[in-house]
């Protein structure tokens, strides 16, 4: 998901070149962007080149077709980019985005720390006819974690658990949690394999998922987060419509894993499935239900995978430990929609989340909203775009703390993977505004700066939060197959709850790839 491959297309989408294009389950396979890449190219042929959305199409089109149009996609070993990465936080940073935000967002779950860390890597795939594999490899190295005093146990003890009834719970929490020194680890991204069949793919083992059209994150499931160890089924490509074929295109996720990191109740699993149509050129919506379930305590049982997936009892009725609790069941609706009249300008898109509802629009007062806007390209300025988005973890009806959204009584560390937020990184009781604007040299050149403001309730923390971010992204082409990316950071967070006045922190990294296509045949 960090690949310049998305915005390109995301962006010929936007322009009216890529009607079919779904954005709801991602990532996307590589003979998918392909296949996007041919209907820019006949969208272009049944256009002309007078209009001047096709000409930046055009350019655009240019490096995705060298980019995918290449023979290492027959059955051999690829060995697909080999990067460094070096960063900065200089200043205290924001490390824990369930309780109180991110310094850096969407990074796969990465060390966080004030201080220096490095990361190198590389990722390689592997096809053989219809079977395939792929393995994205890290070393990090990262600075050390503070001191974890009683103080602070007790502190998230009273956010996490008291409001719940509950009392001190063993756990992570205990008093004097030594610090640690630098340390150096290799772990795997991602690393999995499957099967691929008419348009479908069946895979196993750690990789991502991306459900949801925002760029901020989605609220179920983004790059916030090391990805998780899961048994998929995906519809790689829009399939049409049974019946209807004419009226538009269908596709599916489901998916089954096991999250990391959690201590109330340790060791959970969780379930999922989005289903996702596209209606026409313009118009794209997703209903997603998903739950954690089963974990230390709660028996791994068929009664008890019945009961998460088909039981209507409320798990607030259920006190911590029960072993009949039915799981923590959430539903999602999305929508994408190239506004009439503007559709190769304005693109207009939304996320929604329930904690407790069948699906958000049942109830839209009550949930989670994230919405959005994309100017693929502005007047008199065709190179640049724009693009700003909102989301609030408050509902719109009544501001009901931290243990709206995220958590429930049952499942204390809520929807994270080894400390970080499965979804959107804005967190509980948050609400958040988020402006972008790029400028587009080529398709794999950009430069885009934005600024990012948030605010957390004082019913959740007291004295609230403010968080504030201006950012800069750009990456340059050095060659075909050589590229770097910088980006830097300035921070400023009003937190009472961690220390009294304003902190601040600047921070950047600088990546240099080497993506060689290496190919070796079977």
């Amino acid at each position: 998901m960090d690949s310049w491959i998305y915005p390109a297309l995301e962006r010929l989408s936007a322009l009216g070149l890529i009607p079919s294009q779904s954005v709801a389950i991602r990532p996307w396979t590589r003979q998918e962007c392909l296949r996007q890449v041919k209907e820019v190219e006949e969208s272009i042929d049944a256009y002309g080149l007078n209009d001047s959305v096709q000409q930046e199409g055009l350019r655009i089109l240019s490096d995705l077709q060298k980019e995918l149009e290449r023979p290492e996609d027959s059955n051999g070993i690829v060995l697909e980019s080999a990067y460094t990465r070096y960063g900065v936080i200089a200043g205290p940073a924001l490390t824990d985005g369930f309780h109180f935000g991110q310094t850096w967002m969407n990074d796969f779950g990465r060390p966080l720390r004030q201080g220096g860390s490095e990361i190198t890597g590389f990722s390689a795939r592997g096809i053989y006819r219809r079977y395939f594999i792929y393995d994205h490899q890290e070393l990090q190295q990262t600075p050390g974690t503070p001191l974890f005093s009683a103080a602070e146990g007790q502190f998230f003890n009273t956010l996490d658990n008291i409001p719940f009834g509950s009392p001190v719970l063993p756990g992570p929490f205990d008093p004097a949690a030594p610090a640690t020194s630098a340390y150096l680890r290799q772990r795997p991204l991602e690393l999995y394999a499957g099967v691929a069949f008419k348009g479908n793919a069946l895979s196993f083992g750690k990789q991502e998922l991306y459900w949801g059209p925002t760029t901020m994150g989605p609220w179920s499931f983004s790059s916030n987060a090391e990805p998780t160890y899961n048994l998929r089924l995906v519809a790689t490509r829009p399939h049409p419509l049974p019946f209807f074929p004419n009226l538009g295109t269908y596709r599916f996720d489901f998916v089954f894993g096991k999250l990391s990191g959690h201590h109330y109740p340790a060791r959970p699993y969780y379930n999922g499935a989005k289903v996702d149509f596209t209606f026409g050129k313009n118009f794209e919506l997703s209903f997603t239900r998903w739950s954690i379930l089963w974990g230390v305590g709660h028996p791994m049982t068929l009664s008890s995978l019945k009961h998460n997936l088909f039981s209507s009892a409320s798990t607030g009725t259920f006190g911590y430990g029960d072993r009949t609790d039915p799981g923590d069941r959430k539903s999602d609706f999305d929508f994408r929609w190239h506004f009439p009249g503007f559709e190769k300008f304005v693109t207009i898109y939304a996320d929604a989340y329930a904690d407790d509802e069948p699906n958000p629009i049942d109830a839209p007062r009550r949930v989670a909203w994230a919405p959005g806007i994309y100017l693929a390209r502005l007047p008199y300025l065709p190179r640049m775009d724009l693009r700003f988005e909102m989301a609030s973890s408050e509902e719109l009806s009544k501001d009901e703390g931290g243990t709206r959204f995220f958590i429930n009584n049952q499942y204390r560390d809520g929807n994270t993977n080894k400390g970080f937020l499965l979804g959107n990184a804005i967190g509980r009781d948050a609400r958040a505004f988020e402006g972008r604007t790029g400028y587009w040299i080529t398709a794999r050149s950009r430069i885009e700066f934005g600024y990012r403001q948030r605010k957390i309730s004082d019913i959740f923390l007291p004295g609230g939060g403010t968080t504030s971010d201006a950012f800069l992204n750009a990456s340059y082409a050095l060659s075909q197959t050589w590229s770097a990316q910088a980006f830097a950071q300035y921070e400023r967070h009003l937190i009472p709850s961690i220390v009294s006045g304003a902190q601040h922190d600047e921070s950047g990294w600088l990546q240099i790839t080497w993506s060689p296509k290496l190919h070796v045949n079977r």
